[in-house]
């Protein structure tokens, strides 16, 4: 008989105090499990995914070859990445998380007034498409439009987020340093099914033909 899977530690990141920076460190081992590099930097905005997958990441480097290694670990890996994730002040225990894939990627190099070297400020963004970041429900109704195949009408929005909600078919995200309000999902793997059935009913309940929503 297979062991139960091991649930998925999560981040705590709505708990933790926006003042007090979490941290993260990269090891990067070569084919013989070798650490190759290993570099830190200090995380200012994070979301992932429910399996801990990095979708978006802001980070703060205070070095050129940090900002580089942490760049090319992504988007030129070496070996195999691993992303440990520490909250402030902890340096003994981490939850690993998983790094965004084929990201796009951005530094910027922030100068100093009255300190000779520059802050790197480090983006990620996975390229999946996977994210929908809305404000409110109007916002995340459209989004869910163009990305559902089944034909629908903006003004059901209104009547069906409610009942979305409460389905499985979205899954919020886990997420710091965003702005307030901002709110962060992915859809279930099953999630078309789900909308479907959800329009059907809908449909079902005005006496309109199916092929109206068509």
């Amino acid at each position: 008989m297979n062991a139960a899977p091991e649930p998925i530690p999560k981040l705590g990141l709505a708990e933790l105090n926006p003042t007090e920076l979490p941290h993260l460190e990269v090891v990067v081992r070569n084919t013989k499990s070798e650490i190759i590099a290993n570099v830190g930097a200090q995380i200012v905005a994070l979301i992932v995914n429910p399996q801990n997958r990095v979708l978006y990441l802001e980070a703060v480097s205070t070095s050129d070859a940090g900002a580089h290694a942490l760049m090319g670990s992504v988007s030129d890996p070496r070996g195999a990445v691993e992303f440990r994730f520490y909250r402030a002040g902890e340096s003994g225990d981490y939850v690993e998380i998983q790094p965004p894939e084929s990201p796009r990627l951005a530094n910027v190099r922030l100068s100093v007034p009255g300190w000779s070297r520059h802050v790197h400020h480090v983006a990620m963004l996975d390229r999946s498409g996977d994210l929908m970041l809305a404000p409110d429900d109007a916002t995340l109704w459209r989004k869910l439009r163009e990305k559902m195949t089944c034909p629908t009408l903006q003004q059901w929005g209104g009547a069906l987020m409610k009942i979305i909600h409460g389905s499985d078919m979205l899954l919020e995200c886990e997420s710091f340093g965003a702005p307030d309000g901002l709110r962060a999902f992915v859809l279930a793997a099953n999630a078309q099914d789900i909308f479907d059935a959800i329009i059907a009913a809908h449909v079902g309940s005005m006496g309109l033909p199916k092929r109206v929503a068509a």
